[in-house]
Order: structure tokens, then C-alpha cells, then sequence
């Protein structure tokens, strides 16, 4: 995980160091209108599974699935300089959890996130423009091989926030974190779905980088 964190960091700070040869430019102006971007960096696991009478008899995310990459799509629209409305899709990949590789060491996970969210841009006619977000909506995330698990419930709370860029009226780059916290409420073992009577709150910490359009 260290090897990981340094190559997002490495990456990170390459993009800031290109971006700033641009600051000598004039900064785009603040527009509306049309808006998307795609985040991308590692997302890492944290909090219950469930509320500890799930099927792997602990209620951690982490004996389920292990850190993931994610490829999120933020699509909508400005209806002020300041303010982004809009939806998010996320699709996530990575390993099982310590649980799972125990008796399935080749098994895989996937994570999807779907929702509406809003963000405010603090400085939408700056070079560097700060912005923070929030979302709400639903998560599934499925764990197997040939064969899989998979559980499905609410995304509560999706904090975002970084820096935008703004190299030009096209185009934008910058760091981002995002916290989501969101409750699994059903399981299927793959031949039935059944509700979790007690369910536990778990968060995934996304560290990375934010590639805008018509920022």
C-alpha cells in the first residue's frame, strides 16, 4: 500500500509541477453550462461489512475486499459559475479482502457507485479553483471468481473535495479526495438475495487525480 500511496503522490506532484508552467497564463473565465470529469487514484476499505452476523462472521469491509482502483464519471452542468449539479457513476476493481483469499485466493472485487451530487466551486474564474461536493446515492459490490457474492444498500454520504487546474476553457487537471459512507441492507450468495437484519456503516477513502472538461 506505502508503493502505492508513493505513486499516486509521485503522480500528483508531476501533474501540479506541468500544471504550474501555466500559471503565467491568463486564467479561463468562469463559465455555465455543460461539465464532466473522470477521477481516477485508490480507494481504500474501511468500517463494518455488516453488523457482525454476516457470512464471514466478522463485520469488518476488509475481510471482504481489499484496496480497489476506481474510474468515476461526474457528468451534468453548471447553472452558476459557482455551482456544478449534476450525477456520478463509479466502477471499481480490485482484490478480496483477508476473509475471502483464505478460501478463495484467486477471487476478485468490483464496486459500483451511482448517485446525484452538487459541488461548489470557490473559484470558478481562478487558474486554481477549490472546489467541494457532496453526494448521496446507491452502492453494490460484488466479490468471486467464477462464482461470486455480493451485497447491496445505500451511499448516505459522499464527500468530496481538491483543486482544479484550469489550463484552459477545455480542459482541467487536479488532485481530489473523496470519503463515501454508505450501509449494505441485502445479500446474495448467488441463489437468493436476503435483507441484513443488522447492518453495520462503512467508508471508502479515495485519494487521486481529476481530469475535467469545460471546467
Amino acid at each position: 500500500m506505502a508503493m502505492k500511496f508513493g505513486v499516486i503522490g509521485l503522480g500528483m506532484m508531476g501533474l501540479l509541477g506541468w500544471s504550474g508552467a501555466a500559471l503565467a497564463q491568463q486564467a479561463p473565465k468562469a463559465r455555465t453550462g455543460f461539465q464532466m470529469d473522470i477521477r481516477t487514484g485508490y480507494s481504500i476499505p474501511m468500517g463494518k461489512l455488516d453488523g457482525g452476523n454476516g457470512p464471514f462472521g466478522s463485520s469488518k469491509l476488509t475481510d471482504a475486499v481489499s484496496g480497489q482502483v476506481p474510474f468515476i464519471l461526474d457528468i451534468g452542468g453548471k447553472v452558476i459559475p459557482e455551482l456544478f449539479i449534476g450525477g456520478y457513476f463509479g466502477l471499481a476493481f480490485g482484490g478480496a479482502g483477508g476473509a475471502t483469499k483464505n478460501g478463495c485466493p484467486n477471487c476478485n472485487s468490483v464496486g459500483l457507485h451511482v448517485g446525484a451530487e452538487l459541488q461548489y466551486h470557490i473559484l470558478p474564474a481562478s487558474f486554481v479553483n477549490p472546489w467541494v461536493g457532496y453526494g448521496i446515492g446507491l452502492e453494490s459490490l460484488a466479490v468471486g471468481d467464477s462464482r461470486s457474492v455480493a451485497w447491496g444498500g445505500f451511499e448516505f454520504a459522499r464527500f468530496m473535495g481538491g483543486a482544479d487546474f484550469r489550463i484552459n476553457r477545455v480542459f482541467g487537471v487536479g488532485p481530489f479526495v473523496d470519503l463515501s459512507m454508505a450501509t449494505f441492507s441485502t445479500f446474495n450468495d448467488g441463489d437468493q438475495s436476503r435483507s441484513i437484519p443488522e447492518t453495520g456503516i462503512h467508508e471508502w477513502l479515495t485519494l487521486g487525480v481529476r481530469f475535467v472538461f469545460f471546467p
